[in-house]
């Protein structure tokens, strides 16, 4: 500096202060020496006790001498350190280390910088617990200090709120052979992380850092010992708020999840924004090892599942987009939104390309004591309609789906709307394309009040009647193209509640059909015979007749069924069937009770012969009205012999009057 400054007014002020600063230098480089030989951290030992259990009430043990140095690093180091538990949680320690030790840079503590070369800890086991009352082993140290105010959080605008964390430096943590393990006496459940290692690199700086994570879980209920690993490599820079995860890897068995993940404003209102992938994996196993029930009609459904997604996240919503999901041999595309903020809502429009519902479902059961589905001992409690669920749902969305079976059901090209707001939901207008046909429909509920209600209207329009009803395990007597037109309201809790309150009306047209199973031009014809046979008398009528018991290939065929019913309360009251078939004119009025799922007494005629339906819909089939026809045949008995006596009573006359 002198050949520079020699001469001018500045040379012997910065001789005095380039003097000044070297004594300082040496002063504290000596103060550090001494106080390395001197100071021994073991004599405030008792009064680190004491002030832990001023402060905490607990106990704190230390084994071992504690180790200070201060040059070149500032560094402690400790032996075996254990904390007692609350009183009521048993003698085991709340937390125990075998070991610790730290380091951190001298001189950057001189300008407010903690920057920490290493942090250690070997054998750091935490016990944490719920007694059966709902008390924790932490509540007390938790729990604010009588007559303490909380520090505000610091705001955004003020320096406070990031200074520290952007002072604060740490090139490497590891924590080696940790556990932590947590037992709820009031749950019956306890879980544990062992043999936890953690080792990462400075996450805090501005470049990303390796950082990673593996433990053994462990889980009472279910049991279960599954090891999992994180690997990692990631920043948070405090200075700008940002996070930035470049590579992330989950595993545990098969199931990996891998992605990259980058926010900003992370410390205040953080938006989250990155990748997903989960690769296929067996989903069923995992079920089972975790112990959840669940048995589906197919035992190789969810062995393979995955899926990848773009996710962006905030405060107020939640985006998922670019989804797909592997679901077996189902591919699922679309995207979804989970709003948060000023309310919960869903708006999502997904697609499938292919997919068996029933594969998932679970098997239909089968009663051992020979009931059937529609008896009242064999039916399961119902279902009921979650009112408060249906008044909180806020969605619009729009399900696409290429091919379908569901319920036994088979559709393509579906189109499934919903659109639900303040306690109204509108499904629809949906459609699709079955069994050669269409399906168009529209279904509203109001869950405004104590009790919800419905209102569907719903049209099939040339629908292939066979395979249809056989597939949905409906009556499955009837072939031909079907249009089925119906408008109902109805109320109810469930659904036996909505088949007793349905009301409206019901269209049905079908054409170039038959009823499988009876051919009532052969059974008439055979009634027909017995009835007119000489010397027949309606007494002997019932016992005459030949069997009528179907046979094989048995069918009426007709070219057209049309048909309309007015619902009143859940029965069905029909009054103008008409069925044309050849050398046939049928037609039908009655009533089909629709909660008890049977006929009430339905009566067909047959060229003005009487049958009856009377039963389940699933499996009646008409049978001749013999009581009818006896009483037919007797009036007709009577009739003659009225006639016949006339005629006599005539002969006679005719004969008197020639005499």
């Amino acid at each position: 500096l002198q050949p520079r400054f020699r001469g001018t007014p500045l040379s012997k002020p910065l001789k005095i202060g380039a003097i000044v600063i070297g004594i300082v230098i040496a002063l504290l480089a000596l103060i550090v020496i001494l106080a390395t030989v001197l100071i021994d951290p073991n004599r405030y030992r008792d009064e680190i006790i004491q002030a832990v259990k001023t402060q905490t009430g607990r106990d704190l043990k230390i084994d071992g001498d504690l180790k200070l140095s201060f040059f070149p690093w500032l560094g402690l180091q400790t032996g075996k350190l254990q904390l007692s538990n609350a009183p009521g949680f048993g003698t085991e320690p709340f937390a125990r280390v075998e070991s610790t030790a730290i380091k951190m840079e001298l001189l950057p503590l001189l300008r407010k910088e903690v920057r920490v070369d290493a942090i250690r800890l070997k054998g750091l086991k935490l016990n944490l617990a719920r007694a059966a009352d709902g008390r924790s082993n932490w509540d007390d140290m938790t729990r604010p200090k009588a007559g303490g105010t909380p520090a505000p959080a610091p705001k955004k605008s003020e320096p406070g709120a990031s200074a520290g964390l952007a002072a604060f430096t740490v090139n490497r943590f590891e924590v080696r052979d940790a556990e932590f393990t947590w037992r709820d006496q009031k749950a019956g459940s306890s879980y544990a992380l062992r043999h936890v290692e953690l080792v990462s690199g400075n996450v805090l700086g501005r470049a990303p850092a390796a950082l990673h994570l593996a433990f053994d879980l462990e889980s009472s209920k279910p049991k279960i010992t599954r090891r999992v690993e994180l690997d990692a490599k990631l920043n948070v820079d405090v200075g700008t708020e940002k996070l930035n995860v470049t590579e992330l890897q989950l595993s545990s068995g098969d199931l990996k999840v891998r992605g990259q993940l980058y926010g900003t404003d992370v410390l205040h209102a953080p938006k989250l924004n990155g990748k997903i992938d989960v690769p296929p994996f067996n989903l069923r196993a995992l079920l089972q090892e975790l112990q959840i029930a669940y048995t589906p009609a197919d035992g190789s459904v969810l062995k393979k599942v995955g899926f990848e997604a773009q996710l962006d996240t905030s405060a107020q919503a939640i985006a998922i987009s670019d989804l797909r999901v592997t679901l077996d041999d189902t591919a699922l595309t679309g995207k979804f939104t989970l709003q948060q903020q000023p309310h919960t809502a869903y708006r999502f429009e997904l697609g499938v390309d292919n997919i068996d519902v029933d594969r998932y479902l679970p098997p239909e059961s089968k009663s051992s004591d020979g009931k059937k589905p529609g008896d009242k001992a064999a039916e399961a409690a119902p279902i009921v309609i979650p009112l408060a669920l249906l008044r909180e749902t806020d969605a619009d969305g729009l399900l696409r789906v290429q091919k379908m079976k569901a319920f036994g059901i088979r559709s393509e090209q579906v189109a499934l709307k919903v659109a639900a707001h303040s306690g109204r939901i509108v499904l629809g207008p949906n459609d699709a394309r079955l069994y050669g046909g269409l399906y168009a429909g529209r279904t509203s509920i109001d869950a405004t009040g104590a009790t919800p209600r419905f209102q569907f209207d719903e049209k099939l329009t040339a629908v292939q009647l066979g395979p249809f009803l056989k597939d949905a395990k409906l009556f499955d007597k009837f072939t031909g193209a079907g249009n089925l037109a119906l408008a109902l309201t109805a109320q109810g809790l469930d659904a036996d509640g909505v088949k007793r309150t349905l009301n409206g009306s019901v269209t049905v047209t079908i054409k170039d059909g038959a009823i499988e199973g009876i051919d009532l031009a052969k059974t008439e014809a055979k009634i027909k015979a017995v009835k007119n046979q000489p010397g027949g008398t309606g007494k002997n009528l019932l016992t005459s007749l030949p069997a009528l018991t179907p046979e094989k290939g048995d069918k009426t065929a007709f070219s057209k069924l049309q048909a309309s019913a007015t619902i009143k309360n859940g029965v069905a009251s029909n009054r103008d069937l008409v069925v044309e078939a050849p050398r046939l004119r049928i037609t039908g009025s009655g009533d089909i009770n629709l909660p008890a799922n049977r006929y009430e007494r339905y009566v067909l005629r047959v060229n003005d012969m009487p049958f009856i339906l009377d039963g389940p819909l699933d499996s009646t089939l008409p049978k001749p009205d013999l009581s009818s026809l006896a009483k037919e045949k007797v009036k007709e008995e009577t009739q003659q012999k009225k006639e016949k006596a006339v005629d006599q009573l005539r002969d006679r006359l005719r004969e008197r009057l020639k005499r």
